[in-house]
């Protein structure tokens, strides 16, 4: 079923997520599948220690304080201000100094900081882009492949389609996928193409589950 994108419904869903909420748990490998991609997501951002990075839909914060012992800097921008604090409380219990939090998101990155001064080379986002929807995704995309200091890379962790999900619908719940009206997930030949045409000059693709995958972007 197909949805219209509601950022203000989208809000409120993270608002009022409850604490114990596996979609925004702070343990960043605690076994499930979001915990799966996110650990991945970080190897093959194959971070250095003068990058930059930006997470994207950062949550409570789990990937950007995991990432930040192996990089110079993390930015973690989320549109749910509830989120952001909890985030904030997490950085501060988790004792790193390399790691802040503004509001903003896909489409309007610089809601609160301007990016695109804030010299990223990497970038990732683990199960908030299915958020959006395609042509959204499309835009979202290109404009962080034109913020992107190169040599660069972004990396995405999330739902999408390598089969058809109405076959695996006994599997939904484990992927926290429910075609609820926030959910707007594409196929694996869509993401790539939207890659290709905003200039990815190589991209790896691993299926980790018939609905989820990983797409890592390298841009010279």
């Amino acid at each position: 079923m197909k949805h219209q994108y509601d950022r203000r419904k989208l809000e409120q869903e993270f608002d009022n997520l409850p604490d114990a909420s596996p979609i925004a748990d702070i343990d960043p490998f605690k076994g499930d599948i979001i915990a799966m991609v996110g650990a991945l997501a970080l190897d093959y951002l194959e971070l250095g220690l003068e990058d930059t990075l930006l997470d994207i839909g950062t949550g409570r914060g789990r990937w950007a304080v995991a990432a930040s012992p192996y990089c110079k800097r993390v930015i973690g921008i989320d549109i749910s201000r509830r989120m952001l604090e909890d985030a904030r409380i997490n950085v501060a219990s988790s004792g790193v100094e390399n790691v802040e939090f503004f509001r903003g998101s896909f489409e309007d990155p610089c809601e609160e900081t301007d990016v695109f001064r804030q010299n990223v080379n990497k970038v990732v986002a683990i199960y908030s882009l299915h958020h959006l929807t395609d042509p959204m995704k499309k835009e979202a995309i290109s404009g962080l492949a034109e913020m992107l200091m190169r040599p660069g890379r972004i990396v995405i962790g999330d739902i999408m389609w390598f089969d058809d999900p109405g076959k695996h619908k006994d599997t939904w719940e484990e992927v926290y996928f429910d075609d609820s009206e926030t959910d707007h997930p594409a196929s694996i030949s869509f993401m790539r193409e939207v890659f290709e045409t905003s200039g990815a000059s190589e991209i790896e693709i691993l299926q980790v589950h018939p609905l989820v995958g990983l797409i890592s972007a390298s841009f010279l």
